[in-house]
């Protein structure tokens, strides 16, 4: 992979679209939920239970909206089993399974600009800056 930058007039064929683009993108992968539950389902096809197992500290309704935005957007099936009791199986379609070529780097620029030494760092959620005004950080009794 190249590490080479991309002019971001060669991203698209405006920077208006451009810019659009990315907010697009953002609105999918920028959920908390959102990447988690794609990478788990880059192992295969999950049930609703096996999705909540694997995944550290989602709630079910959280989980349950996720894969309902998920299955909107296209990137998700969801399928019935008829068996007793009655199941529902999760997996990625084709244009959820290209989404790995996106996962992946995120995975890499983490491990490399979020750790320490392997470890992951401690860090404080912050709320979004707003240009402007300053930013501040959230306290724990938030």
């Amino acid at each position: 992979m190249s590490t080479e930058r991309i002019p971001l007039s060669r991203l698209d064929g405006s920077h208006e679209r451009t810019q659009r683009l990315l907010i697009e993108v953002a609105d999918v992968l920028g959920h908390k939920w959102h990447p988690v539950i794609l990478t788990q389902l880059l192992n295969g096809e999950h049930t609703f239970s096996e999705l909540a197992a694997a995944i550290d500290d989602v709630s079910n309704k959280m989980l349950s909206d996720s894969l309902s935005t998920l299955e909107a957007e296209g990137l998700v099936d969801r399928e019935v089993v008829s068996e007793k009791p009655v199941r529902v199986k999760y997996a990625l379609t084709s244009r959820g399974q290209e989404l790995e070529a996106v996962l992946d780097p995120m995975l890499r620029w983490g491990r490399e600009h979020l750790t320490e030494n392997g470890a992951e760092l401690t860090r404080k959620p912050t709320t979004p800056h707003v240009p402007g005004r300053p930013g501040r950080e959230v306290t724990d009794d938030e």
